[in-house]
């Protein structure tokens, strides 16, 4: 992987590690609104993704493309729709077992992380390595459903995010700094 390549993930990286943070801190104040809104916030990026895709594929049919298919836009349309109108119900189900099987992939890819930093420095493995055991214990728990109930969920959540948002800026930071 070129250096170029690197820095550009690695930003990128940095970036969704502030968003986390943010986010872990707006759950902490108002866990079970602030799961709604991003229920809602998913579900109208989700409704506005079929609604321009079904108008692009409309227009591929009208210009002859019979390859232009309506079954996804539409099948998105109706998927928007209805985290919209359950907000509560997906706050409270969906969305933890989505950020469950995130935080286990993510703690898996930062475990693979800390064996590949190893040779660089001392120190920057060991974050890698304790943010990645974190991330699949918390992921691991929200799939398996030990933790449940809006509010608690939306806390642990909040907890969760935070503490990795913090972890993940600092780990970045030694990973940036052992690469260099």
């Amino acid at each position: 992987m070129n250096s170029e390549s690197w820095k550009s993930r690695e930003m990128i990286r940095l970036i969704l590690s502030i968003v986390l943070l943010i986010i872990g801190l707006i759950l902490l104040g108002a866990p079970q609104f602030a799961m709604e809104v991003i229920v809602v916030i998913i579900g109208i990026v989700v409704l506005a993704y079929g609604v321009i895709q079904l108008l692009i594929n409309l227009s591929k049919r009208n210009r002859g493309d019979a390859n232009a298919g309506l079954a996804v836009p539409i099948i998105a349309i109706i998927i928007g729709v209805l985290l919209i109108i359950f907000r509560g119900g997906v706050a409270n189900i969906i969305l933890p077992f989505i950020i469950g099987v995130w935080a286990v992939i993510t703690g898996v890819m930062s475990l693979m992380e800390a064996s590949q930093v190893k040779d660089y420095s001392t120190g920057a493995w060991k974050v890698a390595l304790i943010s990645g055991l974190a991330e699949l214990v918390l992921g691991i728990i929200i799939i398996v459903g030990i933790i449940a109930g809006g509010n608690a969920l939306g806390v642990l959540l909040g907890t969760c995010l935070t503490i990795y948002g913090i972890f993940s800026i600092i780990e970045w930071g030694i990973v940036a700094s052992a690469k260099k």
